[in-house]
């Protein structure tokens, strides 16, 4: 629908009404904007338009809020009779790619706009688009659309749940959504949900900027190279957050001796930037270094904190107790690594949730309700039913009382590469009675996932090439002295 440019006033929360043309009359009709957080991924602005002469009716969804740090990847298995399934809401963006495995079906990027639906929503649309145009295939292709209607009549039995099917959704931006019927989408036995780094095709066709020129890597880079010092997890940076944040954190250890500055680009305008670093050391963390970002064309500024050494070879988990206002001030650095869980809620959040942040436990604590309170939105509506709305209260009641500090709760922070952060109250760990620290074997599939297997391949592949080569140049040596000796 075409709109005139105008400025638009309205309270908080409340729609928006504006007046707009009709695509199909060309007369006036009304366009309805809402905007609203939806879980995980900031805010959408929900668009509908009618018109009151023809009956023209359509909606759409668009993005208000920032594309995510990285991708998202939903499964969702639905088996046959699972009605409550099929009513799962579902956010798709313009860049999601939708499957359908056991159909061979997908819907690409770009073929649907953005739109707010369930699954079975998704499903029914798509056999209504493949049944147009019916009549005149029948008429000139009988076989094609005898195919078409025999696909179709598969998408509208899963649609009924009257089969078992698979529904994926890969979105490259991160701002697709899956609704779960647990506060912890990991106790959800029928979704999961991953995150992945996007590939510069990925960020080209989502028109964000890409550096064509990748920069000389010298084997000796001592930040690059064979021998790096840097993170070699998906993300490269162990937490993300507000420059005076970072800086009052890191002030408390130590100084920086350096601070290097070197040109960059900003990540929200794509303009020419400064950027800074220096590194520090944090007292039983480690080696870190600090990067700020500053753009004087938008004025965005971001700091990144990065692992300083190499990974480790054991994972670490951090156990809180939190008794009092000193364990709430604590400071905490959460990778974006990691998982966060409070055992007396029953909550576990899944690997790369919230991203890296650095905080205190009450800040961390903030920022899990934040995010849980946005995810509720969807058990909360006029579609949730009475027992989950309850449920929802008394939890998040439950939530609420953790920051009076009536009983004693833990908090942990489990991280397979060993870069989460916890302030101790003692010179030794040991001897704070509050904080537990274990270090644990990584699994085979923490190391598949994070790399790290990848990295050991191809340091053994490094070792048999210059063991090949020095068993060639021993062999040359060897004959020289040999022709030598007959001289």
């Amino acid at each position: 629908a075409g709109m005139e440019q105008q400025t638009i006033q309205a309270e908080p929360g409340a729609p928006i009404e504006i007046e707009s043309l009709c695509p199909r009359c060309e007369n006036n009709g009304t366009t309805r904007l809402l905007m609203m957080e939806i879980p995980h991924f900031r805010e959408i602005v929900l668009m509908a338009f009618e018109c009151p002469h023809c009956g023209e009716r359509n909606s759409e969804v668009q993005f208000a809020g920032l594309i995510g740090e990285k991708g998202r990847k939903y499964h969702l298995r639905v088996e046959p009779g699972d009605l409550r399934a099929i009513n799962r809401q579902v956010v798709k963006s313009d860049h999601a790619t939708l499957s359908v495995p056991e159909l061979e079906f997908e819907i690409e990027p770009g073929t649907q706009k953005a739109q707010l639906t369930t699954v079975e929503g998704i499903l029914s649309a798509a056999a209504k688009n493949l049944q147009q145009h019916q009549e005149e295939r029948r008429k000139e292709y009988p076989e094609v659309a005898a195919k078409i209607d025999a696909f179709c009549e598969k998408l509208e039995s899963c649609a009924r749940a009257e089969m078992g099917f698979t529904l994926e959704v890969s979105d490259p931006s991160g701002n697709s959504y899956v609704e779960s019927y647990e506060q912890d989408v990991a106790k959800d036995g029928r979704l999961t949900m991953t995150y992945f780094e996007r590939t510069k095709e990925m960020s080209r066709k989502m028109g964000l900027k890409v550096e064509e020129e990748e920069p000389e890597i010298k084997p000796d880079d001592p930040y690059h190279g064979p021998n790096s010092r840097g993170i070699v997890g998906p993300g490269s940076s162990v937490a993300r957050g507000d420059e005076n944040k970072v800086a009052k954190l890191m002030g408390k250890y130590t100084s920086p001796e350096e601070v290097m500055t070197f040109p960059g680009s900003c990540s929200a305008c794509g303009a020419d930037a400064e950027t800074r670093m220096f590194v520090t050391n944090i007292p039983f963390f480690g080696e870190v270094i600090v990067m700020s970002n500053s753009c004087e064309s938008c004025g965005y500024k971001n700091s990144e904190v990065k692992a300083g050494g190499g990974v480790p070879e054991k994972g670490h988990k951090i156990s809180l107790t939190v008794t009092d206002e000193i364990d709430m001030n604590r400071d905490v650095i959460k990778s974006d690594s990691s998982s966060v869980s409070i055992p007396v809620l029953e909550l576990t959040t899944a690997l790369g949730t919230m991203g890296g942040i650095v905080t205190t436990v009450e800040g961390l604590l903030k920022e899990i309700e934040k995010t849980m309170r946005s995810t509720s939105r969807f058990q909360i509506g006029d579609s949730a039913t009475a027992e989950d709305k309850d449920k929802w209260d008394k939890w998040l009641a439950k939530f609420e009382g953790l920051y009076t500090l009536k009983e004693p709760f833990e908090v942990i922070l489990d991280d397979p590469l060993g870069h989460c952060f916890v302030t101790p109250l003692e010179d030794d760990v040991a001897d704070d009675d509050r904080l537990n620290v274990v270090e644990y074997v990584r699994t085979e599939d923490q190391d598949l996932e994070f790399g790290i297997t990848q990295l050991r391949l191809m340091e053994e592949e490094e070792k048999q090439k210059l063991k090949q080569q020095d068993e060639e140049g021993g062999g040359e040596g060897g004959k020289k002295e040999e022709l030598a000796s007959i001289d």
